[in-house]
């Protein structure tokens, strides 16, 4: 069940992200029974009033609400305008799948800073099973996703990819700047990295960011990324927690290239 969407701070608005199809011209026709119960019966909002959809396309749009039932919704679109919630920067995040609420803090917290797309991944040391990823807890991640993309402005939802293996999620990278957050020895800062890979201009490529488990990556997994061309990178002396080191590595990626939303 969806929980009640959050006001914009800017225009006082509810945001939902909609399917594209809802949306035909002007005229705005919401046959989400959840969706339709959530406006009428949580919100209590009413005809007149206004709320902001996006259809996960870019657009977002002013709609004022003429009807609202227990099925569905109707209303006429005032407004149409890019979404203006989306960085420039395009990256994604590999993230060893942790246990309980802290992948879902990344989750809820990466989209809040624009991480672009999530894919858990299972590794040598990693705790949590692959097998035991569900259609229903994949259904809650999408929940979080979606709840902290209305918060926070975003005019896309992130694409949440099922789990891969480790090796299997090198492989795909190949078009992407790569990098590996690490706690070895010797690896390079991940500013300096950023800096004289891309001379503190905004990438081309999109930005592959990889963190591991509670356990930390095993031999083979160094090797593999090592094969791939995949650089090794330090946040810095401190040791930072499974669910810390992504978020903090994310924010740092878009503050270096002008990118993090103000708050």
């Amino acid at each position: 069940m969806r929980k009640p969407a959050r006001r914009s701070a800017t225009s006082n608005t509810y945001r939902f992200f909609v399917a594209p199809t809802l949306i035909q011209g002007e005229q705005v026709d919401i046959d989400d029974p959840e969706l339709a119960h959530q406006m009428a019966h949580v919100l209590r909002l009413q005809a007149a009033d206004r709320v902001t959809l996006l259809d996960n396309t870019g657009w977002e749009y002013t709609v004022a609400l003429t009807s609202l039932g227990r099925q569905r919704v109707l209303g006429h679109v005032e407004e149409q305008r890019q979404a203006r919630g989306e960085p420039q920067l395009e990256l994604r995040l590999y993230v060893a799948l942790l246990k309980g609420e802290r992948f879902e803090w990344i989750l809820q917290k990466g989209t809040e800073l624009g991480v672009s797309s999530f894919v858990p991944l299972v590794c040598e040391r990693g705790v949590v099973d692959e097998a035991g990823i569900r259609g229903t807890k994949l259904e809650r991640w999408e929940r979080i996703i979606r709840e902290a993309a209305e918060q926070s402005r975003r005019g896309r939802l992130p694409e949440l990819h099922s789990p891969q293996q480790f090796k299997a999620a090198c492989g795909e990278i190949a078009q992407a700047q790569a990098l590996l957050l690490w706690e070895g020895q010797g690896a390079p800062g991940l500013r300096d990295t950023l800096a004289s890979g891309a001379n503190a201009t905004l990438p081309r490529r999109p930005i592959a960011l990889f963190s591991g488990p509670e356990g930390g990556w095993s031999d083979d997994e160094i090797a593999t990324a090592l094969m791939y061309n995949i650089t090794q990178i330090s946040l810095g002396p401190r040791t930072l927690r499974a669910e810390t080191a992504p978020l903090a590595a994310a924010a740092a990626i878009f503050y270096e290239f002008g990118d993090l939303g103000s708050g």
